[in-house]
Parts: structure tokens; sequence; C-alpha cells
């Protein structure tokens, strides 16, 4: 395993590599490359953004060895996962690619999830050719099919804060949740708030995961929904994402325990996949734990 890398570069660095053009990204990009977990494809990817902060962030895809690749985590898909993971709301630039040489447009199941995040129509996408020599910057909204709005004016968009409170509907379990569970060690605190933060606009079945690993150390994430229903990214995937960025390089297998918190009676459930994808992927006997939910 390569060693831990963050994921991220703070408004100094940004600002220090320059405008947001190819020939500044590649060293950053490669940085990257070898932090994607392509185990299935042997194509590692990365995907890397320039959030409304002034702050960069990057994107790896991972792939589950054991499972289908529609399990895997796309790297446009872990890039708004690691936005989430810091408050960022909006994405100013977007470049991708496959080698660190020439870049792309995001694929088309990404370029629905995209979609779902506010003003990214004008997001500005790095595009070269194939010898990576020649370079533009093209709107998000080129790579789209005219179809109107993809989703109701009243629906809010991902990365914008939720107000949702929800609950645990066994009210003993809300007695020991803490005041302040963003960093908090305790599992059942972090998948809660992880669900409470999860954008479910369409189903209205929020969800959320938290992991430890074998040092005791917590990661989470909530669902991720998408109208166009199969490119959104499920609460496993996005708690995989908050390991890979900060679990010092560490593989699946060291995941012990997982709680997934989900809306009880839902038009959708979580719980199936959640324990399959663990099932293939982290320590054989790790524990796996749901607790239901409801809005408050």
């Amino acid at each position: 395993m390569a060693q831990p890398f963050r994921f991220m570069l703070d408004q100094d660095k940004t600002f220090d590599y320059g405008l947001f053009i190819p020939i500044n990204l590649r060293p950053h990009i490669d940085c990257a490359i070898p932090h994607a977990r392509a185990q299935i494809s042997g194509s590692p990817v990365v995907a890397i953004g320039l959030a409304s902060s002034g702050q960069t962030f990057f994107g790896v895809n991972v792939e589950l060895p054991g499972l289908p690749p529609n399990y895997s985590i796309h790297a446009e898909q872990f890039l708004v996962a690691n936005l989430a993971l810091h408050s960022e709301r909006q994405l100013k630039g977007l470049a991708i690619t496959t080698n660190g040489y020439y870049f792309q447009a995001p694929c088309g199941h990404c370029r629905q999830f995209l979609q779902q995040i506010k003003d990214m129509s004008d997001t500005k996408v790095v595009i070269t050719n194939r010898t990576g020599q020649k370079g533009t910057h093209m709107p998000f909204s080129t790579f789209l099919i005219p179809q109107g709005s993809i989703s109701p004016e009243n629906v809010p968009r991902l990365l914008e804060p939720s107000d949702d409170s929800i609950g645990f509907i066994d009210q003993s379990l809300n007695m020991d949740i803490c005041s302040n569970s963003k960093h908090c060690s305790h599992l059942n605190c972090r998948a809660l708030r992880a669900a409470t933060k999860s954008y479910a606009p369409y189903s209205q079945c929020p969800s959320g995961v938290a992991l430890t690993d074998r040092r005791g150390k917590v990661y989470s994430g909530g669902y991720m929904e998408s109208v166009a229903d199969n490119p959104s990214l499920g609460p496993v995937q996005a708690a995989l994402v908050d390991f890979v960025v900060n679990g010092d390089g560490q593989g699946f297998k060291e995941i012990v325990e997982a709680v997934l918190v989900e809306k009880f009676c839902g038009v959708l459930s979580q719980e199936a996949i959640a324990r399959m994808i663990l099932g293939k992927i982290a320590d054989p006997d790790c524990i796996f734990r749901v607790l239901h939910c409801e809005y408050n």
C-alpha cells in the first residue's frame, strides 16, 4: 500500500500551483494515482476539483474485489464525498484523468451524479486531446443532453447543508448521543450524524454508516441520492471514502465494526447491500449493526 495521501490541498498550496490547467495539475495527479484502488480493472482514475473555498480536492476510483463493478466508487463520486467530508458546497473546476497525461470528460454515470450539485453546469472541466498537448476548459453543461430541470425547484442540491432532524426510534439510544458528534469515536453518534447529513430528497430515506478499524478510529459517510437512481452513492461507499482519505493507507480488512442508521420502513433499505459489501471486504469477524431512525 502506498504512503498516506491527504486528498486535498489547502488555499495556500492551491494558490502556489497557479491556474487550474493541465501542466499545473499533473504533478499533483501523479501523487494521487498510486492511491487509487483499481484491483479489478487495473485502470486507476483520478478526479481533481477546485472548490469554491479555494481549496483543491482529489478523488480516486475504488473497486471492491469480490463484488460486481457497479458497486465500485467512481473517482468523481469519491471527489464529491470528499467535498462533503470537508463541508464544501460547490465545484469551480474539475479535471479527470486515467494516466495523469491527458484529461477527459466525466463518464456518463457521473454526469448524472454531478448534476445534483448546485450551479454545476457552470463548472469548468479541463479537457485535452489524446496527446495531452492541447488543453481547454469547457463548461460542464457541454457534456449534458438537454433535458430541462433534473429535479423540482424545491428540491435541495447535493452538498447543500441539511436541516433534517433525525432521531432513533429507540428513544433510549438518543440518550447516549453526544452533543458534538462530528469527531466523536462513538459509532452510533457518527452513523446518526451521517444519516442526518445524507442526501435523499427523492426517496426521503436518509441513511448513514460508521466504521471502526482495529485502532479504534471511526469513519463515516451518508447516502447521496441521484434523481437518475443508479448513480446514487450508498452510505457504505461514502464511509469507505472517509476510510481511504483518513485511514493512513490501510486495507479494508482492518474494518472490524460497522453501524448502519437508516429510516425505518422506508421505500428502500440499505441493509442488505451494506451487509454484502462489508461481508466481502471487511474483517471476516466484522460486527455489523442496524439502527432505525425517523424524522423528529
